[in-house]
């Protein structure tokens, strides 16, 4: 989408660029194995993608990684702010295919690399790149949220210890449940006792019983070997390895392109959804947006419709050409990336790239489309330093959807040790798990029963699954507590009584009477 270079259309149904001249299929099927890395900030989290990516090692001053960073102020200060993705291509024989690029080359350039990549590759791993600083704690939880990652890398380095954004993201994972394996970085500059030690701390805390794993260090062909056959929601491969010498880096790359994607996508579902993440204005092109198809077939020149809009609508609009990983394709199935580009049906209405924000979903038009405002959903606290109680509002994430909600109802049951269903006092504490009616502040959006969230606010933390969506929105909410509607009923027969006769003033005069002690 909105590349300089002509394209022609063989009749074997090939994409043939003058510029590249690579040829790749417009249907074929490449599988996409999805990693995130995630670790405390100066951990070497892009440093090690730049590596894989790039198939050069480090200079030890952040040479590779200047070739993953996007923007000018990450150049600048050598961190990540926010969320980057990146592949490397897998053959056959298990080799894999560099891309050695930078990320802030010119839209040709980027073409060119990536069609290279995939034009010769079985298969490809998508790195997700994410910040590891404190401040951008909400654009990780986002993209671990958003991205749907198969697995997640849980960067360490080993003269640094286990910080505490370390555990941050280490909760996160677990909480989202998604299966990770931890890589200590910077060997070569760690002195033999604090490697030693951040090893020891790490096997407790995972051995621990926040955790439960069992840790597994990896140091040759035959511990690979042994972590693949017996993969489970337990066992957490550990490697060590150094960007700048290569010890133990080809160990890690023998591990990831023999590694499989672990969810399933309902490919053949009708009711096509393709959730949004960015938006691009391209200059001959127009609206381009990107993301992630969760449901069903995405294809090229279909209608479909855009929503939800702040009043809860679908528009319809008009999907035109489809790009994957910058390749031409004519077809995106679930579980897959790729950016397209959209115009109003209508030709009255106009489509802006500020009309459209992330969150937003594109359906297909019989799919019947519903945004909510109110949604239910049990919730575990992982922690929070005094009460919570209703009202109470703290910003939800759930997949691509980040927004602000109110705790409107909290029902607390009793153990399990009581036979009777009485509520409790209507409060949660760390540790405590409660059916909570949640309302979005904003504007509706678009969830489906059984999708993980995750709620914070400050150091307040908790996780939940969605059990009941309510299609309302915020000028008709359908899902009205006892106390809201008490309330309602009494503010409008107050409404309707007369007001009051001031009697402070006194008879005769126009002045008021002095107040009574």
């Amino acid at each position: 989408v909105g590349h300089d270079t002509k394209v022609k259309v063989a009749q074997a149904g090939t994409v043939i660029t003058d510029a590249t001249r690579t040829v790749v299929p417009e249907d074929k099927n490449i599988p996409e194995l999805r990693v995130a890395t995630i670790g405390n900030v100066d951990s070497g989290k892009s440093t090690l993608i730049g590596v894989l990516t790039g198939g050069e090692l480090d200079d030890g001053r952040g040479y590779t990684r200047a070739k993953v960073f996007a923007r000018r102020h990450e150049q600048q200060t050598g961190r990540t702010s926010c969320v980057s993705q990146h592949i490397v291509g897998v053959k056959d024989d298990g080799k894999l295919v560099h891309s050695n690029k930078t990320a802030n080359l010119t839209t040709a350039a980027k073409y060119k690399a990536w069609r290279e990549v995939m034009s010769q590759s079985k298969s490809v791993i998508n790195f997700v790149d994410l910040a590891g600083h404190e401040r951008y704690l909400k654009t990780t939880i986002g993209g671990l949220t958003g991205n749907f990652p198969d697995y997640a890398c849980l960067c360490i380095g080993a003269n640094m210890g286990i910080t505490k954004m370390t555990k941050e993201h280490l909760g996160v994972v677990l909480a989202l449940k998604i299966p990770f394996f931890v890589v200590l970085t910077k060997i070569d500059i760690a002195p033999p006792k604090i490697a030693q030690r951040t090893k020891t701390k790490l096997f407790k805390i995972l051995k621990g019983r926040g955790s439960r794993k069992q840790p597994f260090m990896v140091r040759d062909e035959k511990d690979v070997d042994t972590v693949l056959k017996n993969q489970s929601a337990k066992m957490t491969p550990v490697f060590s390895l150094s960007s700048v010498t290569g010890e133990g880096l080809g160990h890690l790359q023998d591990y990831l392109s023999r590694l499989r994607p672990r969810q399933l996508w309902d490919r053949q579902a009708k009711n096509m959804e393709f959730c949004i993440e960015e938006t691009f204005s391209v200059t001959g092109v127009g609206l381009v947006v990107s993301g992630s198809v969760s449901r069903g077939r995405l294809v090229a020149n279909s209608r479909l419709l855009l929503g939800p809009f702040s009043d809860g609508s679908f528009k319809p609009v008009l999907g035109k050409t489809l790009q994957r990983k910058r390749v031409p394709m004519g077809v995106c199935n679930a579980g897959e990336g790729c950016a397209i580009a959209i115009r109003a049906l209508k030709a009255k209405e106009s489509l802006k790239r500020t009309d459209v924000r992330r969150g937003m979903v594109l359906v297909d038009p019989s799919s019947g489309p519903c945004a909510t405002v109110s949604f239910e959903a049990d919730v575990y606290v992982l922690h929070h330093p005094t009460t919570i109680k209703e009202n109470y509002q703290a910003v939800v994430h759930c997949g691509l959807v980040r927004q602000t909600a109110k705790m409107v109802r909290i029902t607390l049951r009793k153990s399990k040790k009581d036979t009777e269903t009485e509520e409790k006092e209507c409060c949660l504490r760390t540790g405590d798990k409660a059916s909570v009616l949640f309302r979005f502040v904003c504007r509706p959006e678009v969830l489906h029963e059984g999708t993980t969230i995750i709620f914070r606010e400050g150091t307040t933390k908790g996780v939940g699954k969605v059990t009941k969506v309510h299609c309302d929105d915020l000028k008709t909410t359908t899902a009205y507590t006892e106390t809201e509607k008490k309330k309602a009923e009494l503010s409008a027969g107050m409404s309707q009584k007369s007001k009051p006769r001031d009697r402070t003033r006194t008879r005769g005069t126009g002045k008021k009477a002095a107040p009574r002690l």
